[in-house]
């Protein structure tokens, strides 16, 4: 008879029917039938965990043909967080939540494992277990196996969701009353704090901010060059950001190319690229603290002399092999863009040594939105040229190829910042203010060492009840605008909160948030509301609808960030920036993106054109909604801001599952998948949409078939209408996918995360196009991802008859991630390459927020 290992050590004879007895209350907690559903083969010793991982994985892969054993599998999963959180009699009692929850806290703080402060406000924890019941399967697989969960020392789980909703809320809020404030706006997901948030609040290592960008000099350490950051300083730094769960930009520019001389050492020097391997291998060792694997962006400065290898270091044999901890990203700047595209006729474009630079005029070449345009390169500092308009198709090429690399506008990130150009000093460091660095999926643009905090609002829960179809006017009057705002100013104040609370330890970059306290307030779940709505991605009412939300959700968080700057004060620079006088970031964005467009749009095919036109008039004519409220903006600004940015549109990956919706701006991915993150293996049907085909009798065995065997309604039985509204992130052409971003875009003033999805079959003109449309339209940064250039892929689509074989023949043995093998092991088992890592779709490395 095999033994079952319980987590306090004791082994036990393994029960089938005790094993049986649990799953029929699981069911029976949410009024489901089961008879027979579950039957596991166990020829070996498990332990407790691994049984009830089997037990759920065989219910989630029967819920293929019965929909509702998900929900016993939910309910299954809760009662092992129960148990183990609340006490092995609550399951049998149900009574006594929150008494159980406020002695377990006290526990925690006795151990040691969280702060003893957080005591007090802790112990007047106010139970909302709806939100409990409110999850998904896979949200609260996440909760437990993706560390959202605290454990004791004994690694049991040590809370469920709504106490870890109440530490969070009262982490940042350090009072009870806006403690409740953020705990109710958590627990009914109108807010979704990021994950640094859930793993960190109120532990020893309280850090909530999700993105870093660090310095990376032309020097090994500041031992032998102090008061410089130089590479091993960036790494150090590096390895304690990931450790405790942000992510990691870093501009590889200021380094000299391979071949220059190294004075000190009469040799030569081994380039950017050779660098970058250090810090790729750094993610393999720190593992972000146990919790999730980091994410890092590596960009080159276009006029640099090793572009040419950076854009062929994640391509052909290499995109699978070489820097795989690495999302690379290559800056351009308009002078580049206007000879690539032929706007200026000459295309020649100078290679900038930037050692050479620095020595020749006593300033990095980065520290220039244009150096070409702004300041004439030292002749000794000019290593060559290339022509513009082949590097521009190498790049689209190798985006084409392998989703590498991708492109950042330098121009397009400056044109909202408002301390653009600005002498800054924190901590001995002296800077000109540009941003020249981006976080690992180019949603937070920024100085190096600056920071930014990410929460989002799930638009999802500002859609009424019982709404859709009608005129575009109808439909906008379907969103709960003033809920909305509402929702906008608390998450500025909540993102506010946790500047005061959160630090790293290291200096600078401590120093810097508290200076400039970027704010990065976001959205997921806007495919959903697309549905509920009636209204198809690939349409202009989309493309409107999304330039009116964030447009709305701008003017409230920056007239709350107006509103704290009176209680608090302004950020350190306010005076040296655009706000005090009287600018506003976004609306300077605008001017300047829709001037540029009409001095450059000839060189646009007819029908780019014709888009881009529109999308300028959708945005004035969001421009004089708002109008009202931008006049007393401008006023309200000039007094003071606390916070010199405020929005930003991450991919919300993780928290999305969380949130159970659609992740950040995105379409959906795909109607049926198999999604791999660090967790295992979960097969997903996208709810939503079966219950809109459900709703209207087209839920049929054959429409069911289609989805499953390709994640799609391509080839379904279904009116043209359903396939139009319902269609798929590959489906949806790429020009909607860029108009989509560049619409958002116009009100958001730090970036946006968005992968811009290709069918396999999609033309190298398709990349080279979507690249020169997004620099004209604004968009900040952008990543192509042609379907199947990788030979791993995050998600599969469809549930194949192939893999739901592989599936059903073998046992999936997951363990709580406390150790990365627990993740091999789980991707040995499936045989599915894409298992080795736990990734999202809409990110080149998977692992973006």
């Amino acid at each position: 008879m095999p033994l079952v290992a319980k987590l306090d050590g004791r082994l036990e004879p393994l029960s089938l029917d005790k094993l049986k007895l649990s799953v029929q209350r699981a069911a029976s907690d949410v009024g489901v039938e089961v008879n027979g559903e579950v039957s596991i083969a166990v020829s070996r010793d498990v332990g407790s965990w691994e049984l009830a991982d089997m037990v759920q994985l065989e219910l989630l892969k029967k819920a293929i043909d019965k929909p509702e054993l998900a929900l016993v599998a939910k309910s299954h999963l809760m009662g092992r967080v129960y148990k183990e959180a609340l006490g092995r009699d609550y399951l049998k009692t149900k009574s006594g939540y929150g008494e159980r929850a406020v002695a377990r806290f006290r526990g925690l703080v006795e151990a040691g494992i969280l702060k003893r402060e957080s005591l007090e406000l802790l112990s007047a924890f106010e139970p909302r277990p709806d939100f409990d019941k409110a999850l998904s399967y896979n949200a609260v697989r996440l909760f437990t196996n993706g560390n959202y969960a605290l454990r004791d020392g004994s690694f049991k789980i040590a809370e469920t969701p709504s106490m870890a909703a109440w530490r969070v809320a009262t982490a940042v809020a350090r009072e009870l009353g806006r403690a409740r404030l953020y705990y109710d706006y958590i627990t009914s997901q109108r807010l979704v704090p990021a994950s640094p948030f859930w793993f960190n609040a109120w532990t020893h290592k309280e850090m909530f901010a999700s993105c870093f960008t660090l310095e990376v000099e032309d020097c090994l350490s500041s031992l032998t060059h102090p008061g410089r950051y130089c590479i091993y300083d960036a790494l150090a730094y590096s390895g304690i950001i990931q450790q405790l769960g942000g992510g990691v930009g870093y501009d590889f520019s200021l380094l000299r190319p391979e071949g220059d001389v190294v004075r000190g050492s009469v040799g030569v020097a081994s380039g950017p690229i050779s660098f970058m391997k250090l810090f790729d291998a750094n993610v393999d060792v720190i593992k972000q603290g146990g919790k999730r694997r980091g994410a890092q962006m590596g960009t080159l400065h276009v006029w640099h002399p090793d572009v040419r290898k950076f854009i062929k270091a994640k391509t052909g044999e290499l995109k699978d092999a070489h820097l795989q901890n690495f999302n690379i990203s290559v800056f351009v700047d308009d002078s580049f863009m206007e000879k690539a595209l032929g706007i200026d006729k000459d295309t020649r474009y100078p290679l900038i040594n930037p050692r050479v630079y620095q020595d020749k005029t006593g300033r990095k070449a980065v520290e220039y939105v244009d150096i070409h345009r702004e300041a004439e390169a030292p002749r000794e500092a000019t290593w060559g040229e290339v022509d513009a308009r082949q590097l521009f198709r190498e790049i689209a090429e190798g985006a084409w190829d392998s989703g590498d690399p991708g492109l950042i506008f330098k121009s397009n990130l400056n044109a909202s910042n408002p301390l653009l150009g600005e002498e800054i000093e924190v901590s001995s460091y002296r800077f000109t203010y540009i941003w020249r660095s981006v976080n690992p999926c180019a949603e937070t643009v920024q100085n190096p060492f600056e920071v930014c905090n990410l929460t989002h609002i799930n638009l999802v829960k500002f859609v009424k009840d019982g709404c859709g179809g009608g005129t575009f006017e109808e439909k906008l009057g379907c969103i709960d605008w003033e809920g909305l705002a509402q929702a906008a100013r608390v998450g500025t104040k909540f993102l506010e909160d946790a500047i005061e609370r959160s630090r790293t330890g290291i200096k600078v970059i401590d120093e810097m948030n508290a200076a400039t306290r970027k704010n990065g307030l976001g959205i997921m779940g806007f495919a959903e509301v697309l549905i509920k709505l009636g209204i198809p991605y690939a349409s202009w009412e989309a493309v409107e609808l999304i330039n009116r939300i964030m447009g709305w959700i701008y003017v409230n968080a920056l007239d709350e960030s107006a509103e704290l700057a009176r209680e608090r004060g302004p950020f350190k620079y306010f005076e040296k920036s655009a706000y005090a006088r009287g600018e506003i970031p976004v609306l300077k964005f605008q001017d300047f993106v829709w001037s540029r467009w009409e001095r450059v749009k000839h060189v646009y095919p007819p029908e780019l054109r014709e888009a881009g036109d529109r999308l300028r008039d959708i945005t004035m004519r969001t421009r004089r909604w708002l109008a009202p409220y931008l006049e007393r903006l401008r006023e309200r600004v000039r007094g003071g801001v606390r916070n010199s940015v405020v929005l930003s549109i991450a991919p919300t990956g993780r928290t999305s599952i969380l949130a159970g919706t659609t992740s950040g701006v995105e379409p959906v991915f795909a109607l049926a998948f198999l999604r791999n993150v660090t967790v295992g293996t979960l097969v997903e049907y996208y709810e939503p949409g079966i219950e809109w085909l459900r709703a209207r009798g087209l839920w049929t065995p054959q429409v069911r078939k289609a989805v499953e065997e390709t994640g799609m309604l391509r080839d379904a039985p279904v009116p043209e209408e359903a396939k139009h509204l319902l269609a798929t992130a590959m489906e949806i052409g790429w020009l909607w996918h860029v108009l989509m971003q560049a619409s958002a875009q116009q009100w958001v003033d730090q970036g946006i995360s968005k992968t811009i999805n290709m069918p396999a079959n999609a033309p190298k003109e398709d990349v080279y196009w979507a690249f020169a449309l997004a620099w004209a339209l604004g968009v900040k940064g952008i990543t192509v991802y042609r379907d199947k250039s990788k030979s791993v892929q995050v998600i599969y689509t469809g549930l194949k008859q192939e893999i739901k074989k592989k599936l059903a023949e073998t046992k999936v043995v997951l363990r709580p991630v406390a150790l990365e093998a627990s993740i091999e092991e789980a991707a040995e088992a499936v045989k599915l390459k894409a298992l080795e890592e736990g990734k999202d779709p809409y990110c080149k490395t998977g692992d973006c927020g």
